[in-house]
């Protein structure tokens, strides 16, 4: 009996060995750096931007357009290549990404007001990310977007050739209507909207800027650019908040949305004394329109109209925003 229980433990010794054994290197095939393990739960979500559905999409481009980038894209449920779609660019603010903007523009940003994406049927949607990181005036790192020569300390083009080689990259891998190509964009996002219509040399036929700061990104020793290679064929409806808590006394009585149409109706051939008026949502807000070759719109919002998450509320778009967006989009 003595003898049966040594070799019986003996027994369970060695089992128990080759077992942690196992179990070690099993383990070990799996551990890695912090990058490592991240870039494992990310793979299967990130789809090769030659795969047509919609999701989270990585792919290369030029050096000029910053190499690797990635974008979020959402395709309807019943796209076919046989039919022409519009294309909406929806570029994100300060330190948000595009499946953020998906999430909060896209869809809406709670169960009672319906995002873009439910409003415009027949429509792409690509939500690009921003790549890098800038410093703000208190030193701190924020990323967001590169906004042509005149931004310092946030030029360069490298976003502005990013978005000429994402829409040539969708263009070649879905079927668009070239003439319904149109961008929207919050904050950080609007300055992105702004430069790209105008940089991009009217590749949008409208554009929604919203919250967007002082035009400075069209502004060369104090004075508005103006280059002559731009067709003045993008129409442009600026959104902006009357009592904007991001921005504050920086902008009293949204002087920033009414300096930015100052430079689109010079640029469309208009006249800033000559708008109609006319009222929309339920606070007393109204749009006025300029014509000219392309109509330029301003809705100067009142605070309150959000109701939505998140502090800055009045730097924030009002909700109807979105269908007053859509239906003009719509309309081209």
């Amino acid at each position: 009996m003595k003898t049966k229980n040594v070799f019986t433990d003996y027994a369970l010794k060695i089992a128990f060995f080759i077992s942690f054994m196992l179990f070690f290197s099993c383990e070990s095939k799996e551990l890695g750096t912090a990058e490592e393990l991240e870039a494992k739960v990310k793979a299967p979500s990130v789809l090769s931007a030659d795969n047509i559905e919609s999701g989270q999409k990585t792919y290369t481009f030029s050096q000029a357009a910053g190499g690797l980038r990635s974008y979020y894209i959402s395709i309807p449920k019943n796209y076919s290549k046989d039919k022409k779609y519009k294309l909406l660019f929806v570029f994100a603010g300060t330190d948000s990404t595009g499946k953020s903007m998906y999430d909060w523009m896209g869809k809406g940003w709670n169960s009672n007001v319906s995002g873009l994406e439910k409003l415009m049927d027949n429509t792409i949607f690509v939500y690009p990310d921003q790549k890098y990181i800038w410093q703000d005036k208190e030193g701190e790192d924020i990323k967001g977007w590169a906004l042509g020569d005149y931004a310092a300390p946030f030029n360069g083009k490298h976003d502005i050739e990013f978005t000429k080689e994402l829409l040539e990259l969708i263009q070649k891998n879905y079927s668009i209507d070239s003439n319904r190509i149109f961008a929207t964009g919050h904050s950080w996002g609007g300055d992105m909207t702004n430069v790209t219509a105008y940089f991009l040399k009217g590749v949008f036929r409208a554009v929604a800027p919203v919250a967007a700061n002082k035009p400075y990104w069209f502004e060369n020793n104090g004075n508005f650019i103006h280059d002559p290679n731009y067709r003045a064929n993008t129409a442009v409806w600026i959104f902006f908040g009357l009592k904007d808590d991001y921005f504050k006394d920086d902008s009293i009585d949204g002087d920033f949305g009414k300096q930015q149409a100052d430079f689109w109706v010079y640029e469309n051939g208009g006249s800033i004394d000559n708008n109609t008026s006319k009222p929309i949502g339920n606070k007393g807000d109204v749009t006025l329109t300029y014509p000219g070759t392309s109509q330029v719109k301003l809705t100067l919002y009142d605070y309150g109209q959000y109701s939505g998450g998140g502090s800055a509320r009045g730097h924030q778009p009002p909700d109807y925003y979105f269908k007053a967006v859509t239906d003009w989009f719509n309309t081209f």
